[in-house]
């Protein structure tokens, strides 16, 4: 299936993407066929999919139909499972 999602970008979860290396591309991906979605802290929802023997982790809000990213990560199996991931 391939759909339009409106996604907007804080500036931290732009700062993070560059700091991290991690494209557009891959935090579209992760969004629109993540491997897992859980709920987190403030209403929002985080997301990951595996990259090479890391994993890419998006926390963002949904509101109107926009998705809101509010930080993005990069990290190992043992740190993915800490934020309560449970399909690893």
């Amino acid at each position: 299936m391939n759909y339009k999602i409106m996604i907007r970008l804080t500036r931290h979860a732009w700062i993070r993407m560059q700091e991290r290396k991690i494209s557009l591309d891959q935090v579209e991906e992760v969004i629109k066929y993540p491997e897992e979605t859980i709920n987190v802290k403030h209403g929002r929802k985080a997301s990951y999919r595996r990259y090479g023997d890391k994993f890419i982790i998006v926390i963002f809000e949904e509101s109107d139909g926009e998705i809101n990213v509010i930080t993005v990560l990069k990290v190992d199996k043992r740190r993915l499972k800490r934020y309560g991931f449970s399909r690893v």
